[in-house]
């Protein structure tokens, strides 16, 4: 359709105006802001191999809240955060026409037969809600949404056939005039070409036709912008006009024959009076309010195609172009410019100056220059420069070069040479001689002074000292320091009077200054040196180098180089590339917004060229800096960063996107190991983060350029992830949460302590057990201690009672014993004694009366064996053989008085003779007694009777 249209545009009215038009092209260039205006702002690309997506990007849009990128690609719609690009695919993969976000955030988009939205689903990855089944026309299957605008009235969305508005979840159909181009909003009003009829209106669902705007149904409509307070600019693929709301008139007659050439595609109002063109030939050409040309992007000087699709302006004032290949950003925000050598002609870059009306260069192949006042016009070799530079330096109105093969003075586009000492490195005036300059070489100080026309020339070495010199400096007694390459430290020289020798040296070249590059450098009367152990000043009473923190507070650590421009500002350089500045009375400031990648390793350059502009020079050429927007360049505000996913799990694996502050989140016992990405949504620089996570690591992470974070194997328990960026210090904070197992959550917790409670009750219920089982014990073991105790108490009393026993038994058994002898002896006695008397009584005769020897002889009778001699014998005896007659009795009731006498002798022991006189019977007696009790006690003739008796 689009082809069609263009075959259709021209007539013959046109093709003249263009005609004069294209006389005037060659000045489409011509006007200029600065002398700087070569230079562009950055350009950054994004290929199809960063994005992963296809070459054509046909519409733009940047999303209110979130401020990320969305763009209709031909792989369907591309989402960019600041560190993630990822592509969300249509239902049936069709290619995305366009995309368009209203203020709720609803993400529409365009294709082939399809028309719908975009809303974050339930884990927070963009889901896609089709609009198609509202719409009733067939043909719409057929037809590709090429446009859509959000308006007051609702959602427009267009083919080149079809026009709908959807509102209030409803889809109306609009009857369009015929065939057309897209709708634009302008001013609050919605414009519409109509192929072959003109420009038209829409007023609610009527489509009115512009008067006088019928000439421009025969071209393509592909822009209308605003111009002035009422104006509108109508952009067509060949010219510009001007609408006032009565006539069209040509705007830009440069402009016009530029369209004509490359063909207008896009436009876009990008400032109150700055306009973007896309062109499908040439690129992106900038221009003021009246037309006029600011810079020009196109294939060659950095563009990665030039067909233009698309365009936006994002919330921070830079310009997105959606090109037929890839994307790209114009960071029109910064102030910084840059100057690119896109062709590798002019080499690397180490030195430049401004001269008069020229911009000289000093690179690794020669001296170049560029007349200021002609734009256009290349850099140009100075013939006889070629070869590396190192300097470039205006003293006093003249242009000096240090160089591979000596030192030139510059004079307009000629070199002249001044000395042949190879290697100028840097040249200064000296402050106590300021008719002289210093120079440091490959091997050698050299002195310069003006001759007689007042021209710069070659004086002298200065002898006693040769070493390669890098840097030097004067400090305020008139010495010479000098930093000598490569890393050989630094040196203190007095030359002098006449400056032609060193009277006197000392070198400070400690390891420190050996293992690392060391930059020399003056600020504010001190001598400073950049070293692995920071910045270091001169200390004068020490003779030392000593911590420079007292002096300049705030310049932190890792810093490459220190740059002092004038007076008290000062540009610091540190080792990761990013660039910083302080001025006076000002703390170290942020991050200037310059590539830092690009410096020349160990040749860092910051060039000073006029009182507005300050250069830094890069590989590939330089960036220029206006100096009264540095305050503007270091204080602008970046959001903080976003937490924008965290992916958890190895099985099953989760992942939460989020879009603004995240939710807290938690996470089952297997997904411990957490991936929490991050971005920033501010695009022209890069951001570096800090992390730290509560209750795992210990403090915040060096700034590193990483978007994401992995946290490996987590315990149980809440994590909170704190979060900043570079570019603002303010935290973004993440909180979640790990749980436990099944085995270890709350509710088992509960059931592990009622089961180790029971346990405890069960295991003390049975300590109670064991330690009464273990008392009773004790006790039995007491009481059996006890009970032997008390039974060896009890033997031993009984022992003691028996031995007691024994010994009255004894002592009985002797008293019974001598009892028994003594009525024995008693008894023989008296045997003795009635015998004795019988005698008497035989030998008297008659001589003394009879009764007398019969009472004598009868008391000797009645005391020989008494009744009771016995009795007391019968009681001593059952002292000492207890119960032995009752027993004997109870056995043989058949025995005698007489038979238990004669048991109870024998049982003594007594002998035949002994019994006998205890009974006062014959031994004869006696042994008819003892066979008589045999009988009775039915003892045979063979068993002794007294050992019976004894026995018994």
């Amino acid at each position: 359709m689009r082809n069609m249209v263009c075959d259709q545009r021209s007539y013959s009215l046109d093709r003249l105006v263009i005609g004069l038009l294209l006389i005037l092209g060659s000045r489409v260039f011509s006007i200029a802001q600065s002398p700087y205006s070569f230079c562009r702002p950055e350009l950054i690309q994004y290929t199809r191999q960063t994005y992963g997506g296809y070459n054509q990007n046909w519409s733009i849009a940047q999303h209110p809240q979130t401020r990320f990128m969305y763009y209709a690609n031909s792989k369907g719609l591309l989402e960019f955060d600041g560190s993630r690009w990822k592509v969300y695919a249509l239902p049936r993969r069709q290619k995305v026409r366009s995309v368009a976000i209203d203020k709720q955030g609803r993400i529409f988009t365009g294709a082939l037969g399809e028309f719908g939205y975009w809303l974050p689903g339930v884990a927070g990855e963009l889901t896609y809600h089709s609009l198609t089944g509202l719409i009733q026309e067939r043909a719409f299957r057929t037809e590709e949404i090429w446009n859509i605008q959000i308006t007051a009235q609702g959602v427009l969305f267009q083919s080149f056939a079809f026009m709908y508005r959807y509102q209030q979840g409803r889809v109306q159909k609009l009857d369009v005039p015929s065939t057309m181009l897209f709708v634009h909003s302008v001013r609050n009003r919605l414009l519409l070409e109509v192929i072959d009829k003109g420009l038209y209106e829409l007023k609610d669902s009527r489509f009115v036709l512009l008067k006088g705007s019928e000439f421009l149904g025969h071209e393509a409509i592909n822009t209308i912008l605003p111009v002035g307070d009422t104006d509108f600019l109508i952009g067509t693929e060949r010219a510009v006009y001007r609408y006032d709301g009565a006539t069209f008139a040509p705007f830009n007659p440069q402009l016009t024959a530029f369209m004509q050439q490359n063909r207008l595609n896009r436009g876009l109002l990008i400032g109150p009076d700055r306009y973007a063109f896309g062109t499908l030939l040439n690129g992106v050409l900038i221009t003021d309010g009246q037309g006029n040309t600011r810079y020009h992007f196109n294939q060659k000087n950095g563009l990665q195609n030039g067909t233009v699709l698309s365009m936006q302006q994002d919330a921070d004032g830079n310009l997105w172009v959606g090109l037929d290949k890839g994307i790209d950003l114009i960071n029109l925000n910064s102030p910084v410019s840059y100057f690119t050598d896109s062709e590798g002609d002019l080499g690397t870059l180490y030195d430049m100056a401004r001269h008069g009306n020229n911009l000289y260069l000093g690179t690794n192949q020669g001296v170049y220059y560029k007349p200021l006042n002609a734009l256009d016009s290349p850099f140009q070799l100075i013939p006889g420069t070629q070869g590396q530079v190192w300097n470039l330096v205006v003293m006093d109105g003249q242009l000096l070069c240090g160089h591979n093969k000596g030192t030139f003075r510059i004079e307009g586009t000629k070199a002249q040479l001044l000395s042949g000492i190879t290697g100028g490195w840097v040249l200064r005036r000296l402050r106590h001689h300021q008719d002289r300059l210093i120079q440091g070489t490959y091997t050698n100080l050299c002195i310069y002074q003006k001759d007689a026309r007042g021209q710069w020339a070659f004086s002298h070495k200065v002898e006693g000292f040769s070493a390669p010199v890098r840097q030097l400096e004067e400090d305020e007694t008139g010495a010479i320091w000098v930093n000598k390459a490569p890393n050989q430290g630094v040196q203190r020289l007095r030359l002098s009077a006449d400056l032609r020798r060193v009277e006197a040296s000392k070198d400070y070249a400690d390891a420190d200054f050996r293992t690392a590059a060391v930059n020399l450098c003056r600020i504010q009367n001190e001598i400073l040196i950049t070293s692995v152990k920071g910045v270091l000043r001169y200390d004068v009473p020490t003779n030392r180098f000593v911590p420079a923190a007292s002096v300049f507070p705030g310049l932190g650590t890792g810093i490459r180089k220190l740059f002092p421009i004038s007076g008290s500002d000062l540009f610091v350089l540190r080792q990761d590339g990013s660039l910083n500045w302080v001025s006076p009375g000002k703390k170290l400031s942020g991050a200037i917004p310059v590539r830092n990648n690009e410096w020349v390793d160990e040749y860092e350059n910051i060039v000073v060229l006029d009182t507005n502009y300050v250069a830094l020079c890069r590989e590939n050429g330089f960036s220029l800096l206006p100096r009264t927007e540095l305050p503007r360049m270091v204080g602008g505000y970046v959001r903080p960063p976003v937490i924008r996913a965290v992916t958890a799990g190895d099985d099953p694996v989760v992942t939460r996107t989020f879009w603004q502050s995240p939710t807290e989140q938690s996470f089952s016992y297997r997904q411990s190991t957490v991936l929490i990405s991050f971005s920033t949504p501010y695009y022209t620089r890069p951001a570096n983060y800090s992390y730290w996570l509560e209750n795992s690591t210990q403090a915040w992470s060096p700034y590193t350029a990483i978007h994401q974070k992995e946290f490996n194997n987590l315990p149980p328990g809440q994590y909170v992830f704190h979060l900043k960026s570079n570019l603002n210090p303010t935290e973004s904070v993440f909180t979640f949460t790990i749980q436990p197992p099944w085995y270890w959550n709350a509710w088992s917790k509960l059931l592990y302590i009622a089961i180790v409670l029971l346990c405890a009750r069960f295991l003390y219920v049975l300590h109670l057990r064991r330690v009464a089982a273990h008392q009773n014990q004790i006790r039995e073991k007491l009481e059996e201690k006890l009970r032997h105790q008390e039974e060896q108490s009890q033997r031993e009393i009984i022992l003691l009672q028996k031995e007691q026993l024994e010994q009255g038994l004894i002592q009985k058994s002797e008293e019974l014993a001598n009892s028994t002898m003594s009525l024995i002896q008693k008894n023989e006695l008296l045997v003795q004694l009635k015998e004795e008397l019988n005698r008497i009584k035989i030998r008297s005769g008659n001589r003394r009366p009879g009764d007398d020897f019969h009472r004598i002889s009868t008391l000797i009778d009645t005391n020989i064996s008494s009744e009771q001699d016995w009795k007391l014998f019968e009681a001593n005896f059952n002292k000492v053989h207890e119960q032995f007659l009752r027993h004997l009795i109870e056995n043989y009731p058949d025995l005698g008085q007489g038979d238990l006498k004669l048991a109870a002798y024998l049982r003594m022991n007594l002998s035949t003779k002994e019994i006998a006189q205890l009974l006062n019977i014959t031994p004869r007696s006696v042994e008819l007694k003892r066979y008589r009790l045999r009988k009775k006690l039915n003892i045979d003739a063979e068993t002794n009777l007294s050992e019976f008796m004894i026995k018994y």
